[in-house]
């Protein structure tokens, strides 16, 4: 399975750029073009090639950091943890981090009293998950296994999460990107769609959020907001903009205990991951619906989520 020695790969590596992140990918998927990344294509599919999605799994699963604090142009591999939650049969631990062949045997070893699932899923590492009756056991398995232990996970990434709020009277505004070669798009609250848009009308626009791209660099992002321009990551501005709008685009099912939202709205990088640790599985998408779902969500991690997304639960 390619993700896993990718993962074993960034865990000896420790760290990197991002250009030997794209460069390991590739290396890893030329051999027999086998993309075994998992499907989450969203509605501007151009967006997510093989290594961005490896890259959202990576993170959201919370095994790699991506242009974080200290490493702003690249990677860094999360210290090995397992990140608990509490679910109706007890607890449940899903293992997180940097992974070397001897550490896995290490964790399985000292786990073996607590029920254990490992699963393969397409473009991620495998899934190792542990259930308890009780959380002592778990906390006891990580001390064992000389790793980090951390209780109610996904509650505790979302008590350090900022919300999706309209930019700060401090905030200093941002320029737009100089030269002619920019394609500019806009982002249209109402069909969830980007739209082609020239510099004369971004330069007019005063509520919005515009995307700038050129060949093969990064593309920026800038919320428009009465008049001036903010650079930020793009689920925060797109949830800014959909606040604004009085667009809720949440859906939680209560029968399933299951989160849906537009792929194009995939939120920010730490409420994603709060999501996602609740089961250990990344989002599954729907071709039909052009929607992710995140599974074993309760109901209080979904309110506590939407909330910070300034939405509404539909």
């Amino acid at each position: 399975m390619k993700a896993n020695e990718l993962l074993l790969w960034l865990s000896a590596r420790r760290e990197g750029s991002w250009q030997q992140f794209r460069a390991a990918v590739e290396k890893l998927h030329s051999a027999d073009n086998d993309s075994d990344a998992n499907e989450i294509t969203t509605a501007d599919e151009e967006e997510l090639p093989l290594h961005q999605r490896l890259r959202l799994n990576l993170e959201c699963l919370a095994h790699v950091e991506f242009f974080a604090g200290g490493c702003r142009e690249g990677w860094r591999v999360a210290p090995p943890m397992l990140a608990v939650h509490p679910v109706p049969t007890g607890f449940r631990a899903v293992l997180c981090g940097a992974r070397s062949p001897a550490l896995r045997d290490r964790v399985l070893r000292v786990g073996e009293k607590l029920g254990c699932e490992i699963l393969d899923l397409d473009g991620v590492p495998e899934v190792i998950r542990f259930v308890a009756d009780n959380i002592s056991a778990l906390s006891e398995a990580a001390k064992q296994a000389g790793i980090h232990f951390q209780s109610d996970a996904p509650l505790a990434i979302l008590f350090h999460s900022p919300p999706c709020d309209q930019p700060s009277r401090s905030q200093k505004p941002s320029e737009f990107p100089v030269g002619s070669d920019w394609s500019i798009h806009k982002f249209d609250t109402t069909s969830l769609t980007w739209q082609k848009v020239e510099r004369p009308e971004a330069e007019a626009l005063r509520f919005g959020v515009l995307r700038f791209h050129i060949y093969f660099q990064q593309r920026r992002y800038f919320l428009c907001w009465k008049g001036m321009t903010f650079e930020m990551p793009r689920a925060l501005a797109i949830y800014v903009l959909l606040h604004r709008r009085r667009h809720h685009v949440l859906r939680y099912n209560h029968e399933a205990a299951s989160l849906s939202l537009p792929a194009i709205c995939r939120p920010p990088r730490l409420i994603e991951r709060s999501l996602v640790l609740c089961s250990g599985f990344p989002p599954v998408y729907n071709v039909g619906t052009a929607r992710l779902t995140y599974t074993d969500v309760p109901l209080d991690i979904a309110r506590f989520a939407t909330q910070l997304l300034r939405q509404r639960l539909i």
